[in-house]
């Protein structure tokens, strides 16, 4: 497939997940249309068939919004060619963000949205954007689903304070940028952690089942886009938890420092489920402050679902949570779930 029919299929998907999304623009760097969606009162907006002098306008209109984004970046961030910059009308609220190199993302929401929230996504869809346009990335290993992860407050970005000041590094004088963050990865036993973890380090799965035996620790390493020649790289250390109660007694050993949780149930089993309030809590007695994904795995078996998406979702508010389902077998929802939380990790880590 062609670059345009990818960054298409990718739009497409991007208006299945978030609901609040009116218009997605892909942009150049000279400020020319790539292309485009949108739905609703803003669809054909920015249609060629529409009188030429209100489309002259409009065009103009953003392209002027995009030379003062991308001055506003060259002034304000240090590091890589990462920028971002949100403006409000009377209707809507607009965020641009830059996608590699080559190009910029203009998303167009609802007036009303919770920008922190919607923030990570922004991102996650520019890395995407810029993976297609650049040739370092095969067709093949390009994923361009999006997954319905619903952000919690606590790994939302906030976008006042991403605005006010450049990103900075304790370590910003060395070449080399590294962040370090540590995920611990809960749940009951055979629940599919280990699987997840191996799906997105390896991007292999194993049939057979085996137990984890106390404590396993894997460390992933990539780069944001826009930081890659800075040489500023996340890394996760993903600690996976045995779901055996006799490792109960020294598990909380192993809770501290860390910077965000998974917590983990098998859709096919309403046990774990269940068990997952015993977990959080749990975690919150060590841990106050960090935040948590709930995911219910193994979506594949969609007929022995005994969990729903609903129960699912109003739990993790309950617990103020986020909240995904995945399928560590086909790998649905997978890369991108870490991916956003090393997003909203960074940024946050950035910050300080």
């Amino acid at each position: 497939m062609s670059n345009l029919e990818n960054l298409n299929k990718l739009l497409d998907n991007y208006f299945k997940t978030v609901v609040s999304l009116e218009s997605a623009l892909i942009f150049d760097r000279d400020g020319l249309l790539i292309t485009k969606k949108s739905k609703g009162r803003l669809k054909g907006l920015f249609d060629k068939s529409r009188d030429e002098e209100k489309e002259s306008e409009v065009y103009g209109a953003i392209t002027g919004i995009v030379d003062k984004t991308l001055a506003r970046i060259t002034k304000e961030y240090e590091i890589g060619s990462f920028g971002t910059g949100t403006f409000d009308t009377s209707d809507n609220r607009l965020v641009f963000t830059e996608a590699g190199p080559n190009a910029i993302l203009l998303s167009v929401f609802e007036y009303n949205i919770e920008i922190n929230h919607i923030l990570p996504y922004c991102f996650l869809i520019a890395e995407k954007i810029a993976e297609i346009l650049s040739d370092r990335y095969p067709d093949e290993i390009i994923d361009y689903s999006v997954p319905n992860l619903e952000l919690g407050y606590a790994l939302g970005i906030d976008v006042d304070d991403l605005l006010k000041s450049p990103l900075h590094f304790k370590n910003k004088d060395s070449k080399d940028i590294e962040m370090r963050f540590k995920l611990i990865v809960l749940g009951d036993e055979a629940c599919g952690k280990t699987s997840l973890i191996n799906k997105f380090v390896t991007k292999k799965f194993f049939e057979d089942y085996r137990p984890t035996l106390g404590i396993s620790i894997t460390s992933m390493n990539y780069s944001l886009q826009g930081f890659e020649d800075s040489g500023a790289q996340i890394e996760l250390m993903i600690w996976d938890l045995a779901g055996q109660s006799f490792f109960k007694r020294v598990r909380k050993n192993y809770y501290q420092a860390a910077n965000a949780a998974f917590v983990m149930y098998d859709i096919t089993r309403r046990q774990t489920f269940q068990n997952v309030t015993h977990w959080h809590k749990d975690l919150k007695e060590s841990l106050e402050d960090v935040p948590v994904v709930l995911i219910g795995n193994k979506i594949d078996l969609e007929g022995q679902r005994e969990v729903s998406t609903e129960e699912g979702r109003a739990l993790a508010q309950e617990l103020k949570a986020s909240f995904i389902e995945t399928s560590a077998k086909t790998g649905e929802n997978v890369k991108d779930t870490f991916s956003l939380i090393g997003i909203g990790l960074f940024f946050k880590a950035g910050q300080t």
